[in-house]
């Protein structure tokens, strides 16, 4: 029986690694067994062709998307005009520039996958199942105001599930950063989703009151306020990459956009925790995600049916 952390290098000898092993290696580091050319790697289970230096490629692609994106960013903080979309959600000229290059980055990385960004939509590739998706800035109303807790989203999905996933905190100078079956590292250091099964001594967060009414589970949100006693609005990127690490135990984020989903299912699955995805409503969707235990306990407030474990 196939041991489900054992990668095969070309010589043939499987080489029994751990996930933070096989983290280091997809992002370069060196290994015991000579040069990174493995070419299958089993996940839970699940036999998936990941060639780790290619990977290791995308991990560093969209590292220096982040840190471009970083200088159009951080310059403009509390320095920048807002304007409203369509929709009546904000804008700056920050979002944009910031999209822009990290788009210039990710094709030049992967030519052949498309890109979807929250500002400038879809750009098809000649690979339709590879694509790279976008949120300049997930947080623009915290941008908007001078508040730092905003950041930035990419993820690399594979036949519509996550293989990649980057939450960058370009003002808290934190990176969170995971790669399928290799864990997940904040700054480089390997980060745990929390354990923790009692909800009564949990830290949970939510979203936004007005994303759980589009969600058609105001009463949720109502019966969380009601019986959870440490109940906190991290909303946004600085919420999701918290639950990434373990400092809060997990959380309930509705009416999501894919940019807005796909990093964190990643994130959190290879940080140890659970993702659940919920039914899609008006295109959109949410995320009840970290610790395992609290996670299940946590869809039972919902009042929506048939939501799916979203981890990758």
């Amino acid at each position: 029986m196939t041991h489900p952390n054992v990668v095969h290098v070309n010589h043939g000898d499987p080489v029994r690694r751990g996930k933070a092993k096989l983290l280091n290696d997809a992002l370069g580091h060196a290994s015991a067994s000579g040069p990174m050319e493995p070419t299958i790697l089993r996940a839970r289970g699940t036999l998936r062709a990941v060639k780790l230096a290619r990977l290791e490629e995308l991990a560093r692609a969209a590292a220096e998307a982040s840190d471009r994106a970083r200088a159009e960013i951080l310059p403009r903080f509390r320095r920048v005009a807002v304007e409203r979309k369509q929709d009546g959600s904000p804008v700056t000229e920050a979002d944009r520039a910031a999209e822009r290059v990290i788009r210039a980055t990710l094709r030049e990385a992967l030519p052949e996958a498309s890109i979807l960004g929250e500002e400038y939509g879809d750009e098809v590739g000649k690979e339709g199942a590879l694509q790279w998706v976008v949120d300049p800035i997930d947080g623009t109303i915290a941008f908007s105001r001078g508040i730092p807790l905003f950041g930035t989203l990419l993820a690399l999905l594979e036949d519509g599930e996550p293989i990649l996933g980057l939450i960058d905190l370009p003002a808290l100078g934190e990176r969170t950063l995971a790669v399928r079956g290799g864990g997940c590292r904040r700054n480089g250091e390997l980060v745990r989703a929390s354990q923790e099964r009692d909800l009564g001594r949990a830290l949970i967060s939510h979203g936004d009151l007005f994303c759980f009414e589009r969600a058609g589970e105001r009463a949720a949100f109502e019966r969380m306020t009601r019986e959870i006693a440490m109940l906190r609005g991290y909303t946004d990127a600085f919420g999701h990459a918290q639950v990434c690490a373990g400092a809060v135990d997990a959380m309930v984020d509705l009416d999501l956009h894919v940019w807005d989903m796909a990093p964190t299912r990643i994130c959190v699955t290879e940080a140890g925790g659970k993702v659940f995805v919920t039914p899609p409503r008006n295109g959109k969707a949410g995320l009840v995600f970290g610790s395992p235990a609290l996670v299940d306990q946590l869809v039972g407030f919902l009042s929506g049916r048939g939501a799916r474990e979203g981890g990758s």
